[in-house]
Protein backbone atom coordinates (compact mmCIF):
# COMPACT_ATOMS: atom_id res chain seq x y z
CA UNK A 1 0.00 0.00 0.00
CA UNK A 2 1.60 3.20 -0.78
CA UNK A 3 2.56 5.85 1.59
CA UNK A 4 0.65 9.08 2.67
CA UNK A 5 3.89 11.07 0.96
CA UNK A 6 4.15 8.80 -1.88
CA UNK A 7 0.16 9.71 -2.87
CA UNK A 8 0.76 13.74 -1.93
CA UNK A 9 3.73 13.85 -4.54
CA UNK A 10 1.89 12.13 -7.45
CA UNK A 11 -0.80 14.30 -6.98
CA UNK A 12 1.18 17.58 -6.76
CA UNK A 13 2.77 15.66 -9.82
CA UNK A 14 -0.32 15.82 -12.20
CA UNK A 15 -1.00 19.56 -12.99
CA UNK A 16 2.79 19.49 -13.88
CA UNK A 17 2.17 16.43 -16.34
CA UNK A 18 -0.77 17.91 -17.70
CA UNK A 19 0.36 21.08 -18.32
CA UNK A 20 3.78 20.14 -19.87
CA UNK A 21 1.69 17.44 -22.08
CA UNK A 22 -0.76 20.26 -23.34
CA UNK A 23 2.46 22.71 -24.24
CA UNK A 24 3.94 20.08 -25.90
CA UNK A 25 0.90 19.56 -27.80
CA UNK A 26 0.61 22.87 -28.99
CA UNK A 27 3.64 23.37 -29.78
CA UNK A 28 3.66 20.42 -32.33
CA UNK A 29 0.17 21.83 -33.70
CA UNK A 30 2.37 25.11 -34.44
CA UNK A 31 4.80 23.38 -36.58
CA UNK A 32 4.46 22.30 -39.70
CA UNK A 33 5.51 23.29 -43.73
CA UNK A 34 4.39 25.46 -45.81
CA UNK A 35 3.83 24.54 -49.01
CA UNK A 36 2.06 26.03 -51.97
CA UNK A 37 -0.20 23.76 -54.19
CA UNK A 38 -2.36 24.19 -57.33
CA UNK A 39 -2.35 27.24 -59.37
CA UNK A 40 -2.22 27.11 -63.27
CA UNK A 41 1.34 28.00 -65.51
CA UNK A 42 0.39 29.06 -68.37
CA UNK A 43 1.90 30.80 -71.12
CA UNK A 44 1.67 34.50 -71.33
CA UNK A 45 -0.01 36.51 -73.89
CA UNK A 46 1.52 36.08 -77.43
CA UNK A 47 2.03 39.38 -77.62
CA UNK A 48 4.56 39.45 -74.51
CA UNK A 49 8.19 38.20 -74.53
CA UNK A 50 9.17 35.66 -71.47
CA UNK A 51 12.70 36.36 -69.65
CA UNK A 52 14.18 33.66 -67.70
CA UNK A 53 11.84 31.37 -65.96
CA UNK A 54 11.80 31.65 -61.96
CA UNK A 55 10.23 29.41 -59.19
CA UNK A 56 6.21 28.97 -58.96
CA UNK A 57 6.67 30.01 -54.98
CA UNK A 58 8.11 33.53 -55.68
CA UNK A 59 8.28 37.08 -53.11
CA UNK A 60 5.74 38.24 -55.72
CA UNK A 61 3.28 35.72 -55.66
CA UNK A 62 2.45 35.34 -59.19
CA UNK A 63 1.34 32.01 -60.45
CA UNK A 64 3.52 32.35 -63.36
CA UNK A 65 6.45 34.06 -61.58
CA UNK A 66 8.21 34.28 -65.44
CA UNK A 67 8.77 38.16 -65.20
CA UNK A 68 6.94 39.66 -68.91
CA UNK A 69 9.39 41.92 -70.47
CA UNK A 70 7.48 43.41 -73.41
CA UNK A 71 3.76 43.77 -72.15
CA UNK A 72 0.89 43.49 -74.24
CA UNK A 73 -1.20 45.74 -75.96
CA UNK A 74 -3.54 47.94 -73.57
CA UNK A 75 -6.91 46.02 -72.42
CA UNK A 76 -10.61 47.74 -72.98
CA UNK A 77 -11.07 47.07 -68.87
CA UNK A 78 -8.85 47.10 -66.46
CA UNK A 79 -10.34 45.46 -62.83
CA UNK A 80 -8.21 45.59 -59.46
CA UNK A 81 -8.86 44.85 -55.92
CA UNK A 82 -11.19 48.35 -55.71
CA UNK A 83 -13.61 46.73 -58.61
CA UNK A 84 -14.21 43.76 -56.62
CA UNK A 85 -17.61 43.26 -55.11
CA UNK A 86 -19.33 44.82 -58.08
CA UNK A 87 -20.72 44.44 -61.36
CA UNK A 88 -18.43 45.60 -64.15
CA UNK A 89 -19.88 46.27 -67.73
CA UNK A 90 -18.07 44.45 -70.29
CA UNK A 91 -18.84 44.11 -74.29
CA UNK A 92 -18.41 41.20 -76.19
CA UNK A 93 -14.59 40.86 -78.18
CA UNK A 94 -13.26 43.30 -75.06
CA UNK A 95 -10.34 42.34 -73.64
CA UNK A 96 -10.03 42.10 -69.82
CA UNK A 97 -7.08 41.85 -67.75
CA UNK A 98 -7.41 41.68 -63.54
CA UNK A 99 -4.28 43.29 -62.08
CA UNK A 100 -3.30 41.85 -58.56
CA UNK A 101 -0.96 43.58 -56.26
CA UNK A 102 2.37 41.60 -55.76
CA UNK A 103 3.40 40.55 -51.78
CA UNK A 104 0.43 37.37 -51.66
CA UNK A 105 0.20 34.36 -53.22
CA UNK A 106 -2.68 34.50 -56.00
CA UNK A 107 -4.79 31.83 -56.84
CA UNK A 108 -7.65 31.92 -59.53
CA UNK A 109 -10.06 32.39 -60.92
CA UNK A 110 -12.32 28.78 -61.15
CA UNK A 111 -14.81 27.55 -62.73
CA UNK A 112 -14.93 30.69 -65.21
CA UNK A 113 -17.93 29.86 -68.24
CA UNK A 114 -15.52 28.73 -71.41
CA UNK A 115 -18.47 29.81 -73.62
CA UNK A 116 -17.97 33.79 -71.98
CA UNK A 117 -14.41 34.59 -71.53
CA UNK A 118 -11.01 32.70 -73.14
CA UNK A 119 -8.29 33.02 -70.63
CA UNK A 120 -5.23 34.84 -72.76
CA UNK A 121 -2.66 34.72 -69.63
CA UNK A 122 -3.12 33.65 -66.18
CA UNK A 123 -1.67 35.13 -63.57
CA UNK A 124 2.26 36.34 -64.94
CA UNK A 125 4.75 39.05 -63.37
CA UNK A 126 4.55 42.20 -64.73
CA UNK A 127 7.61 43.87 -63.02
CA UNK A 128 6.60 47.26 -64.16
CA UNK A 129 3.15 47.25 -62.21
CA UNK A 130 4.14 45.41 -59.53
CA UNK A 131 1.04 43.07 -60.04
CA UNK A 132 0.26 39.72 -61.19
CA UNK A 133 -2.10 40.02 -64.16
CA UNK A 134 -4.93 37.69 -65.94
CA UNK A 135 -5.72 38.41 -69.31
CA UNK A 136 -9.72 36.77 -70.54
CA UNK A 137 -11.21 37.80 -74.37
CA UNK A 138 -14.79 38.35 -73.45
CA UNK A 139 -16.00 35.65 -76.27
CA UNK A 140 -19.77 35.38 -75.58
CA UNK A 141 -22.61 37.62 -73.59
CA UNK A 142 -23.89 36.77 -70.09
CA UNK A 143 -22.19 36.57 -66.30
CA UNK A 144 -19.56 35.56 -65.31
CA UNK A 145 -18.24 35.30 -61.71
CA UNK A 146 -14.44 35.29 -61.22
CA UNK A 147 -13.15 34.39 -57.28
CA UNK A 148 -9.09 35.22 -57.06
CA UNK A 149 -7.79 34.40 -53.50
CA UNK A 150 -4.48 35.67 -51.92
CA UNK A 151 -2.44 33.75 -49.35
CA UNK A 152 0.49 35.24 -47.04
CA UNK A 153 3.54 34.14 -48.42
CA UNK A 154 5.77 33.04 -45.72
CA UNK A 155 9.32 31.64 -45.49
CA UNK A 156 9.82 27.94 -43.99
CA UNK A 157 10.09 27.90 -40.92
CA UNK A 158 8.68 31.51 -40.31
CA UNK A 159 5.54 32.38 -38.14
CA UNK A 160 2.95 33.10 -41.10
CA UNK A 161 -0.41 35.09 -40.49
CA UNK A 162 -3.63 32.41 -41.23
CA UNK A 163 -5.63 34.58 -43.20
CA UNK A 164 -7.80 34.28 -46.14
CA UNK A 165 -8.56 37.29 -48.70
CA UNK A 166 -11.32 36.94 -51.44
CA UNK A 167 -11.14 38.89 -54.48
CA UNK A 168 -14.31 38.62 -56.42
CA UNK A 169 -15.63 40.18 -59.71
CA UNK A 170 -18.17 39.74 -61.36
CA UNK A 171 -18.75 40.62 -65.18
CA UNK A 172 -21.58 41.54 -67.27
CA UNK A 173 -20.42 40.89 -71.03
CA UNK A 174 -23.42 42.42 -73.57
Amino acid sequence: MPGYKSILLQRKALPLFVSLFLLLVFTLSACGTNTTTGGTVSTPSPASTPATPASQDTANGCPDSTPVTNAPADANVILKTANSNSTVNVKKGDTVEIDLAFGQRWEGPDGVSKSLLTQQASGYADAAKKMCVWRFLAIGTGTVHMDFVGHPICKKGDACPQYIQAVPFTLEIK
